[in-house]
C-alpha cells in the first residue's frame, strides 16, 4: 500500500476506539521521539470524503504527532466502509499490549455487537464459557453459539482469554471508574476484575473490591476471598469486610478455603456484627433504601430477562427476541436499552437521600 503525507487538521479520531485513556507522559515521550526521528510507523485511515479522513489504526501516534507540532503525518488510506471500520479498528487496537483489561473487554463486546450480536458482556463471557465446555467435549453448537465462536476465531484471541476481558468489563462502573482513575501501576490485577465480576449483588461486590484494595491482597489471595465471602452468611460478611480488621484466607483447592480473622481481633468483629446488625435494622427502614434495592432487582431482573431471551427468536422470521422485545409504554427503546437504563437508575439513586415519585409512589390511606 501507497504511503502518503497527510495534514493532521484533516484527520479526525475513530469513534470506535476502546481506549478510554491516553497516557500524557507517554504521548510527551512519543512526541519527542518523533521531533528527533520523524514518524517511523504511519497510521492507517479511511476517507471520509471532502479531503477528510479517520483514523482506522494509530490514534496514539496521531496524537503524539499534534503535539509534536507537526502539520503533516504519513499515512496509509485503506479503502473500507464504516461498518467494516468499526469491526477493524477494534481489533487491531485490542492486541495493543498497553490497553487496560477492561478497555479491551469493552472493545471485545462492541466488535461482538457490529457483528449483530447483542448481549451483556457478562452473558456473552458466559456463553463464550459453554462453547469452550462443548468443543472439549465434541458436542454440537446451536446456530448462535456457532456465530459467536466464528467471531472469536476472527479476533484472534483465545476464547479464554476473550471471556476474562468480558467478565472484567462487566463489574460495576463505580469499581470501573475508580479503577480509571488510578494510575496504571495502581490499579488492582486484572484478574481480580474478572473475579469480582462473579458477585451478582452490587454491594457486596463493591465492598468485597474494597476490602481487597485496603488489604493490598495479590490475585491468588482475592480470588480464595471472592469465592468465600458469597458463601458467609450477611450479618458476618459486615464485620469480615470493615476495612480495618484484617482477614486471612487459608486452606487449599482440595480441602477447601476458609476466612480467618487473627484472634486479637475477635472482640472487634463480634462488636462490628452487632453493630452491623442495629445499622441494618435502622438502614432498611429508610424510604430512599427500599428504592434503591428497587433499582438493584429490576436492573438484575432485566439481566436476567436478556440471558432469557438468549435462546428466544421470532418464529416466522428469526430475527433474535432480545433486539426486538421492548417495553410498551417505551416502545422505541430495546430491552437491553431498558437494562442501561435500570443501571443508571440504581447508580443515581446510590447518590441520593430522596426518593424519586416515579418509582416510590406514595401509599394510599385506606
Amino acid at each position: 500500500m501507497e504511503i502518503v503525507q497527510l495534514p493532521i487538521n484533516k484527520i479526525s479520531p475513530s469513534p470506535f476506539q476502546p481506549r478510554e485513556t491516553f497516557d500524557k507522559d507517554a504521548i510527551e515521550e512519543l512526541a519527542a521521539s518523533i521531533k528527533e526521528f520523524d514518524l517511523l510507523n504511519p497510521i492507517l485511515v479511511r476517507s471520509t470524503g471532502d479531503d477528510s479522513y479517520q483514523i482506522v489504526a494509530g490514534e496514539r501516534r496521531w496524537r503524539a504527532a499534534q503535539f509534536a507540532g507537526l502539520s503533516n503525518i504519513y499515512a496509509i488510506v485503506k479503502d473500507i466502509d464504516e461498518s467494516r471500520q468499526r469491526v477493524e479498528s477494534l481489533i487491531e487496537n485490542i492486541h495493543r499490549k498497553d490497553l487496560y483489561m477492561i478497555e479491551k473487554g469493552r472493545g471485545v463486546l462492541e466488535i461482538f455487537r457490529a457483528e449483530g450480536i447483542i448481549q451483556s458482556p457478562k452473558s456473552l463471557a458466559n456463553i463464550i464459557n459453554s462453547i469452550e465446555r462443548k468443543k472439549s467435549k465434541n458436542l454440537s453448537l446451536i446456530p448462535t453459539e456457532d456465530r459467536i465462536d466464528e467471531i472469536c476465531q476472527k479476533i484472534h484471541i483465545k476464547s479464554n482469554t476473550i471471556r476474562l476481558w468480558l467478565e472484567a468489563a462487566s463489574v460495576s462502573e463505580d469499581i470501573i471508574s475508580e479503577e480509571f482513575s488510578k494510575p496504571e501501576e495502581d490499579r488492582i490485577p486484572e484478574r481480580i476484575l474478572s473475579r469480582l465480576s462473579t458477585i451478582a449483588d452490587p454491594d457486596l461486590q463493591r465492598k468485597t473490591y474494597s476490602k481487597i484494595v485496603n488489604q493490598d491482597m495479590g490475585k491468588d489471595e482475592a480470588s480464595k476471598f471472592v469465592s468465600q465471602i458469597k458463601k458467609v452468611p450477611r450479618a458476618e460478611q459486615e464485620a469480615i469486610l470493615t476495612t480495618g480488621i484484617p482477614i486471612e484466607v487459608i486452606g487449599d483447592a482440595k480441602e477447601g478455603y476458609s476466612i480467618e480473622i487473627p484472634k486479637e481481633e475477635i472482640e472487634s468483629v463480634k462488636k462490628a456484627v452487632e453493630v452491623g446488625k442495629k445499622k441494618a435494622a435502622a438502614i432498611l427502614t429508610k424510604p430512599i433504601i427500599e428504592e434503591r434495592g428497587k433499582h438493584r432487582r429490576n436492573q438484575q431482573a432485566h439481566s436476567k430477562l436478556l440471558d432469557l431471551l438468549d435462546d428466544l427468536f421470532c418464529p416466522w422470521c428469526g430475527k433474535p427476541a432480545s433486539t426486538h422485545l421492548r417495553w410498551t409504554c417505551h416502545s422505541d427503546e430495546t430491552l437491553a436499552e431498558a437494562k442501561e437504563q435500570a443501571k443508571e437508575n440504581y447508580s443515581e439513586a446510590n447518590k441520593r437521600e430522596e426518593v424519586d415519585s416515579r418509582f416510590m409512589k406514595k401509599k394510599k390511606k385506606k
